[in-house]
């Protein structure tokens, strides 16, 4: 019993990431973070759109892809105890399933470069010779990954301070091209010259891993998320109250607190102040992300919140398909070959928009599983895997 509903908060959880991620990647398909400064003032309810938006960066803005990270860490380990005695035909099999999901991550990052199957799906790969390691050297390999990228921060900033120093003229700005002239591109340009900026935009999103340190910070979650089920913490763990408030307070604080200091994860212009803020923002990000767990799980003890739930269960059951449905409705809604709504809508708008759009998902999710036992996308990623074609649908008798 206890299993089965460790697994169903797991799903739930795993749903509730998904509607973060549709909250933040919608901002780049609606052209939100691309829209100049100069030109935000004249979209509707621009005051509300600002106060969104300091909400939005306190309480979604990389809590939601920490929480989909700890998830991975989590599902992990649920694959690798049932092998735990026989690890090579494991590793073998593991392997195939990442190097499958970076298929699919090459894939869609072609079509978007928001894509994050492929990092998913490299980092994972590195999380594989950390599965025999013992409990206190995980967690001391996370919190040594999860903070060694400010070494490269700190190094330019004492000594470079002044490289790759530019205004900030919108929420994203690229050196080697403005605003406008981007924006331009995804409400005119053609399906090619559309894939053209978005190859454009994954050159400088890789490249902005490297001030941002996303890619030691996801494999630094991964084995937290693995650590943690290693020490049975959904059981154990999971419903203290005082790990609930010492999570949202503290990590509140760390947030509030580089509110205060001001500066950007991404940018390349390094000083002094901008590398505490990245160390104060990564930390309230990741103790925020915690809350969450708990929070969403002392919500699912109460009748009315499980019932309610049940919906990100669902959408959680098959969150690799649900993910990849967002890129296609960010194409449909927003470039200029289909819908063209590009740059014209505020963040309330959107975020509305998100909110009907993961409804819709809630529904199809539902309705899915009223025929079938596994999502599509799911079910072909399976199938690769095992180089057969699983069963799909359910038996009806």
């Amino acid at each position: 019993m206890l299993k089965k509903k460790r697994i169903e908060i797991l799903d739930v959880i795993r749903g509730f990431a998904i509607f973060g991620i549709i909250l933040a990647n919608i901002q780049s398909w609606s052209g939100y973070k691309f829209i100049p400064f100069t030109l935000l003032e004249t979209l509707p309810y621009y005051e509300y759109n600002s106060i969104g938006k300091a909400l939005f960066l306190f309480f979604i803005d990389t809590k939601f892809y920490t929480l989909f990270s700890l998830l991975f860490g989590i599902g992990f380990f649920i694959q690798f105890d049932k092998h735990r005695e026989n690890q090579k035909p494991f590793v073998k099999t593991y392997t195939r399933l990442l190097l499958f999901l970076m298929l699919f991550g090459s894939i869609h990052a072609f079509f978007w470069s928001g894509d994050i199957l492929l990092i998913y799906g490299a980092m994972g790969l590195l999380l594989i010779p950390f599965r025999n390691l013992a409990l206190k050297n995980l967690l001391t390999s996370a919190i040594v990954l999860y903070y060694i990228w400010l070494i490269y921060d700190l190094f330019l900033a004492l000594y470079y301070p002044d490289l790759f120093k530019h205004d900030s003229l919108a929420y994203k700005t690229y050196i080697d091209i403005t605003p406008g002239a981007l924006t331009s591109i995804f409400t005119q340009g053609s399906f090619i010259e559309v894939l053209q900026a978005n190859w454009h935009n994954l050159y400088w999103r890789y490249l902005d891993l490297i001030p941002s340190g996303r890619l030691t910070k996801v494999l630094a979650i991964f084995i937290l998320g693995y650590y943690m089920m290693s020490i049975d913490y959904f059981r154990v763990y999971l419903n203290s109250k005082k790990l609930l408030l010492l999570y949202f307070v503290s990590g509140s604080a760390f947030t509030y607190l580089s509110f205060i200091i001001g500066g950007s994860m991404s940018s390349y212009f390094h000083d002094l102040t901008n590398v505490l803020y990245k160390f104060i923002s990564a930390t309230g990000q990741v103790l925020l992300a915690l809350s969450y767990i708990h929070i969403l799980s002392y919500l699912y003890q109460m009748s009315f919140f499980k019932k309610a739930f049940k919906g990100f269960a669902y959408v959680g059951r098959m969150s690799f398909t649900n993910y990849l449905m967002h890129t296609f409705f960010g194409y449909l809604i927003f470039y200029p070959f289909f819908s063209g709504y590009f740059g014209t809508m505020g963040l309330v708008e959107i975020s509305l928009l998100a909110l009907c759009l993961y409804t819709l998902q809630i529904f199809i999710s539902i309705l899915w599983f009223r025929f079938f036992i596994i999502g599509p996308l799911e079910w072909a990623w399976r199938s690769l895997i095992l180089k057969k074609l699983m069963p799909i649908r359910k038996e009806v008798f």
